[in-house]
């Protein structure tokens, strides 16, 4: 297995993990009256609990794959494609 395929899933689930817990500080911050005036401090306390949780869970994901993810994929020809010299 490649380290550098695991990085790159890794990467790929902790942009979107943080995307997401983003979103998700925006709405309570803003949208929840009790939480209107201190906003800055849930947006921040959401964004921190993110960036640091989302580290290791995201190296889990990108361990736990399946082995076909962790092969270079190489162009493969479709099953439904005619071969190069045949008459269709």
């Amino acid at each position: 297995m490649k380290t550098g395929t695991q990085v790159q899933i890794a990467l790929l689930f902790y942009t979107t993990f943080n995307l997401v817990v983003f979103t998700a500080a925006i709405y309570a911050g803003t949208l929840f009256p009790p939480l209107v005036p201190y906003a800055g401090l849930v947006i921040t306390g959401f964004m921190t609990v993110g960036l640091i949780g989302g580290l290791p869970l995201a190296w889990l994901v990108g361990r736990s794959c399946p082995a076909d993810w962790h092969k270079e994929l190489l162009a493969r020809p479709s099953p439904l494609a005619h071969e190069p010299g045949r008459e269709i």
